[in-house]
């Protein structure tokens, strides 16, 4: 299937590993030019290079989701190096180290409600003037099956992807007459680096949940984003569509 990618301009924040890389290949195959953004430097240096060296047509911007600021930049590199943004993927995320909510304290959260949430309205907001004003775009928010069904000791990374499920329906309302279409994915536990603490005894007692039988990888995760970005995605909008082997349903 041609998705009709070749040329479109495709932003991914947390784009130096895990999901958001591997996103950013199958863009790259598809011929959507790049603009990865993340805060780990050598990770994002060597995805550029990676990519480039592939065929692609790739930036790149040191960003941090928290700063609004940061975000307006990326938005303003994009556009000074390719003319317009098609779609943005909001990829940047972390997870924390699960504990039960009553033995965290404030500090626990802050980053994670600043980079899982309130990093992704930043950079929905820094696009939307310029998707507006073109009158067409894609935005792809990562959330996870913890948004939908939260559970003991990651409750509050529940609540940030909950709240990302929330913006994605609200944005797909306010955004959608400007034929702009807002969708979430929402992986379940998939192997990244975020879940490097899970061992190898985790990982099979955790994949008794999934009917499929094992834990995500992220290529069970990039397709649909990019899928999502693509022409034949037009008439899908304000979904939270669950990646996740049937997990519960074991």
């Amino acid at each position: 299937m041609d998705l009709q990618l070749a040329g479109r301009v495709v932003i991914i924040t947390g784009g130096a590993s895990g999901i958001g890389r591997a996103t950013a290949g199958y863009f790259q195959r598809e011929g959507a030019r790049l603009v990865l953004a993340d805060l780990q430097p050598a990770a994002l240096a060597t995805a550029v290079a990676e990519l480039r060296a592939a065929g692609g047509e790739v930036e790149s911007e040191a960003v941090d989701v928290r700063d609004y600021g940061a975000c307006e930049r990326l938005v303003a590199r994009t556009v000074d190096a390719f003319g317009r943004i098609d779609a943005l993927v909001n990829s940047a995320g972390i997870g924390g180290v699960p504990m039960l909510f009553a033995e965290t304290s404030p500090r626990d959260w802050q980053d994670l409600v600043a980079i899982n949430l309130v990093g992704v309205m930043n950079c929905c907001r820094a696009v939307a003037d310029r998707m507006i004003a073109q009158r067409s775009g894609r935005i792809i928010n990562l959330a996870s099956e913890a948004g939908k069904g939260n559970e003991k000791r990651i409750v509050v990374y529940g609540a940030t992807k909950g709240g990302v499920i929330s913006l994605t329906r609200g944005l797909a309302v306010e955004l959608g007459r400007y034929g702009i279409t807002v969708n979430a994915v929402c992986p379940g536990v998939t192997r990244t680096p975020m879940t490097s603490y899970i061992t190898d005894e985790m990982e099979r007692e955790w994949a008794r949940m999934y009917p499929l039988g094992r834990l995500g990888q992220v290529d069970d995760i990039a397709p649909l984003i990019v899928f999502l970005a693509s022409a034949h995605a037009s008439w899908i909008t304000g979904q939270a569509i669950s990646v996740s082997g049937g997990f519960g349903r074991s």
